[in-house]
Order: structure tokens, then C-alpha cells, then sequence
């Protein structure tokens, strides 16, 4: 801080207190000086509501560097079995970055995907309201606290967002591909960090000991699929059928990988013809092209896509369901590519359909 007067011999300087060391303060001790801060460290209990989360939605076992690809959904978990989160659920313009334990904080764990291959460079982002890159909180090259924003949140460029790069520290046999994930910050190279504790703040640093994580995809309990939709349209009687019945899990989507499936699927150049090429013909190909894009992914299981009919006072009507890492229910209109929650499932007048047949 700097204290000036202005007078005929110009500007003189009464008092100049230098900003701190950055370098010389921990992580830790910088964000409880803040007058804004959260509780930090251990200090923060678990919420009860998301504590008792039902297990619809599990983790994958840590994949190998090799299955990482650009856009697809992953959580990544460190050393200490934290997962990386996002502060409110990514609700308001921006949240700190945190990392903690999924079954406490399940709400917090947004999926994160790469904006290119990991294992030459990307933004990491949430997808929470918008698509919400990892920013760090300055330019310095000793650390810097983590947030998640907007791209356009920085358009000075004050609060970069980082292009982080996947460094393989293990691919033994038999043991899981763990990396490092390092962000050039105009020629310093700084790691993803977190202190221990249950759960802690994320940093970026040159300094301090690099956090290393595994890499996982959201998974969905099959056996709790149908009691997830009864719970979405709980006056509804249905007919729920699945393939692929040895199988245990389908492989949960985000909205802009339903969007992607329907632009692959080619459905938007074709026109609905009565009795030829109608709702149900234009979900079944939605679900065929969702088993094509999963076959050139190489997952270990489907996608979580299906076929939903329904009715209402006016008529029925078929269009295709996913469930989404969040455990949502989401449905798509394959005739033009919206998506709304599945409760919000209605037609143009604004009447819900009840489901009587749900094919997965």
C-alpha cells in the first residue's frame, strides 16, 4: 500500500508498505487472511442431504491414459481418494475449485471434460449453467488459488484460464494411470495442488507438491434405472425394458453429448412423414446413432440412452431419454435436438405425457 500527497513540488511518498511474498505465505494461510473466505480444511462438514445420496450414479475404475479423449465426461480423483469439485454446485457467475469426497459432496461434482486430448493440452471444464473452464485467481508464478467461470469471464485477461497438460506419473501393470496436470504460465510450469484433509482448496503452484490424480467416468446402476423414472413420473405405469441385461452399468451422458449424437445422427435433414418416417422412427435411429458414437468411444459400457413413449389427453408420442452424470433423467426430442428434464416432458399445448414404455 502507498500513501501520497500532491503538492507544488509534485507528488511526495509519506508511506509505501510493500504487497506480500506470495511465495512466502502457504495456501492455507492466504485464504483465511481473506474476508470473503469459506471455512477451509476439515472445518467443513459434509451436508447431511448429500451424505445420504442414493448411489444411482457410481464411479468407473480409473482409466488408462490412453482412453482419455477431448469432450467426454470424467472426475478426477487424487491420491486421497478426493474427487474435484465445484463450490454450490457452480451456481452464480463463479466458484472456487475444491476437492473432497464424492460421497459427501456429490452435488459439488460436476462433469469436467477436456476442451482437446488431455495428454497434449487443454482446458479443463465444468459443465455447470455454461461450459466453465478452470481459471487461475492471477498471474503469479509461485501459486495461485483456483476458481471455475465463464470463458469470458477475464476478458482482460487478469484471471487466466489455464491449458492444463496430462502428465502419465504411473502406467504400471496391473496398477491404475495416475497423471499430473501442469498449466505454462508464461514460461513457469505449475502443477494442480491440494493440501490434505478431508477435503481442501485447489491451487496451482511451482512450489508445492503437485497433486496426482486418477481419471474416472460416471456410471449407472442399472438395477436403479426403473425406480429412477417411476420417481420422475411417479403416477405413471410403465413398461420398462432394457438391453444388454448381463451387463451392470450404462455409461451417463451430459447434454452436449446428446446434442453431439443427434448432429452425427443426421436427423435434422429429415422430414416426418405420417405412417413412414414418424416420432417413433426418428427415436429409433436417435438410439442407434447413441450405439454408434458409443462404439467409436470404445466404452466399457452403453450409453445411457433410450426410446420413451408416452401419452396425454391429446395423443402419444416417442422421443429418446438419457440420464445424465448428475443422475437427472433428461429427454430429446429427436425431431429437432431439445432437451428438457424429464418431469417438464410435455407436448406443444403444454400437457404432459405419462410414459407407458421406456426402452433402454
Amino acid at each position: 500500500m502507498t500513501v501520497k500527497t500532491f503538492g507544488a513540488q509534485g507528488v511526495t511518498t509519506l508511506f509505501e508498505q510493500p504487497e506480500p511474498d506470495r511465495a512466502r505465505l502457504e495456501p492455507g494461510d492466504h485464504l483465511a487472511s481473506h474476508p470473503d473466505a469459506p471455512p477451509r480444511g476439515d472445518t467443513r462438514a459434509a451436508r447431511a442431504e448429500e451424505a445420504a445420496h442414493d448411489r444411482l450414479i457410481v464411479l468407473s475404475e480409473a482409466l488408462s491414459t490412453s482412453q482419455l479423449a477431448a469432450d467426454t465426461p470424467y472426475v478426477l480423483r487424487d491420491e486421497y481418494g478426493r474427487v474435484l469439485c465445484v463450490e454450490n454446485s457452480g451456481v452464480n457467475t463463479w466458484q472456487w475449485a475444491y476437492v473432497g469426497p464424492y460421497d459427501s459432496y456429490p452435488n459439488d461434482v460436476l462433469p469436467l471434460h477436456f476442451s482437446a486430448d488431455p495428454t497434449t493440452g487443454g482446458q479443463l471444464i465444468a459443465q455447470a449453467t455454461q461450459p466453465w473452464p478452470l481459471h487461475s485467481n492471477g498471474k503469479a508464478t509461485s501459486w495461485e488459488w483456483t476458481f471455475w467461470a465463464a470463458s469470458t469471464y477475464s476478458p482482460n485477461g487478469d484471471y487466466p484460464t489455464m491449458k492444463l497438460k496430462a502428465h502419465p506419473v504411473q502406467t504400471a501393470p496391473n496398477q491404475p494411470d495416475k497423471v499430473s496436470l501442469s498449466w505454462d504460465n508464461a514460461g513457469t510450469t505449475m502443477y494442480l495442488c491440494a493440501d490434505t484433509g478431508t477435503w481442501n482448496w485447489l491451487y496451482v503452484s511451482s512450489t508445492h507438491t503437485r497433486s496426482d490424480f486418477t481419471i474416472h467416468k460416471f456410471y449407472v446402476k442399472k438395477a436403479k434405472v426403473s425406480a429412477l423414472f417411476q420417481q420422475t413420473w411417479p403416477g405413471a405405469s410403465f413398461v420398462y425394458s432394457a438391453f444388454n441385461t448381463g451387463d451392470e452399468y450404462y455409461e451417463a451422458i451430459t447434454d452436449p453429448q446428446a446434442k453431439s449424437i443427434y448432429g452425427h445422427s443426421g436427423l435434422s435433414g429429415f422430414s416426418y412423414v405420417p405412417e413412414v418416417f414418424d416420432c417413433d422412427d426418428y427415436s429409433y435411429v436417435y438410439k442407434a446413432q447413441a450405439s454408434k458414437d458409443a462404439w467409436s468411444s470404445r466404452p466399457e459400457f452403453g450409453y445411457a440412452v433410450g426410446v420413451l413413449f408416452g401419452a396425454n389427453a391429446n395423443g402419444a408420442h416417442a422421443v429418446n431419454v438419457f440420464i445424465d452424470p448428475k443422475g437427472g433423467v433428461r429427454v430429446l426430442e429427436p425431431q429437432n435436438g431439445s432437451i428438457v428434464a424429464g418431469a417438464d416432458w410435455k407436448d406443444a399445448q403444454g400437457v404432459a405425457y405419462q410414459p407407458y414404455f421406456v426402452l433402454m
